[in-house]
């Protein structure tokens, strides 16, 4: 058993996310899934994919940009992060749409930006192992975190959801700080069996606890663009992540927003998923050229809503 942990503060979400999904407990059990293709009504070698955009509610940009690929481009899914200044935005947006929106929580225990910081939405003398300088969330994720605060901060974040009228359809790991250990990574499927939410996991992750929180909801990959990819150019990545997908329910992570001056100020001292390459995935996600790409792959776009509802039915 492997246990990763981000040791910089210039790493970003999926550099752990990535990391962690391909090596973590690759002990080769495997736990027997139902087919979510067929579950979800399609053939079962069928190739469905969910284009999912990180971050809504860091700011203004983040939101409208990704709410304009959602309207007009290919991405049909987001996750929201609920200590964020922007949030209130996104609940509106959520309940003026509600029929439409799938919009997860992005459940989060870090704040990674140089000089744009947030805190727990807890009390912070409750969650103080949580925190660092002047009471905001650490900028890397710890190992060293109490897991009783950890649990309380999650659980504040989702119930912040419902109070507002966001009513989420799923749940995910802002930096993958909840894929550090199995004890995080069981606290992440805990919130998930308590609140009937789905989850965001691979078959990587750890058979027997994907069997005691009896998750069905297994996706066949989760992808994401990195730094060295970036560098060569978002349309090949992308175009070839698209044309490679394996059969079942994979989902693509992406961010999306607009490379303004809000952006800028945020993004600063950290180039890597910053303010150029969120404009660079909202460009190549609300292209023809996408269009056309899924279109003559024969692939078809899915919700987590779909899945929400498959397996948590509301009247269940």
């Amino acid at each position: 058993m492997e246990r990763l942990f981000l040791t910089s503060k210039h790493q970003n979400d999926f550099v752990l996310f990535a990391a962690l999904l391909a090596i973590l407990f690759s002990n080769g059990t495997l736990l027997a899934q139902e087919n979510l293709a067929t579950r979800l009504g399609y053939d079962a070698d069928a190739r469905l994919l969910i284009i999912h955009a990180d971050d809504l509610g860091v700011s203004h940009s983040e939101n409208i940009a990704s709410f304009e690929a959602i309207e007009h481009g290919s991405v049909n899914s987001a996750s929201v992060m609920m200590p964020t200044p922007w949030v209130l935005e996104v609940a509106e947006y959520a309940k003026a749409h509600p029929d439409t929106h799938d919009f997860g929580l992005h459940l989060v225990l870090t704040s990674e930006w140089k000089n744009y910081r947030w805190g727990p939405v807890s009390s912070t003398d409750e969650v103080s192992s949580l925190l660092g300088d002047h009471g905001y969330f650490l900028a890397d994720c710890s190992t060293s975190i109490d897991i009783v605060e950890a649990e309380a901060e999650l659980r504040a974040q989702i119930d912040r959801a419902y109070a507002m009228g966001l009513v989420p359809t799923h749940l995910d790991s802002h930096m993958g700080c909840l894929f550090q250990t199995p004890e995080l990574m069981e606290l992440y499927l805990k919130m998930g069996q308590n609140y009937r939410l789905p989850v965001l996991v691979t078959a990587d992750f750890p058979a027997d606890l994907l069997q005691k929180y009896e998750v069905k909801a297994v996706l066949a990959d989760a992808l994401t663009i990195m730094p060295d990819e970036y560098a060569k150019g978002v349309g090949a990545y992308y175009s070839d992540a698209i044309r490679n997908l394996k059969p079942g329910v994979s989902t693509l992570l992406i961010h999306t927003a607009y490379d303004n001056e809000e952006m800028k100020g945020m993004n600063i001292d950290h180039p890597d998923w910053g303010n150029e390459w969120r404009q660079k995935d909202f460009d190549f996600f609300t292209s023809e050229a996408c269009r056309n790409l899924l279109k003559a792959e024969k692939v078809e776009l899915v919700t987590w809503r779909q899945i929400k509802e498959a397996y948590y039915p509301v009247n269940d």
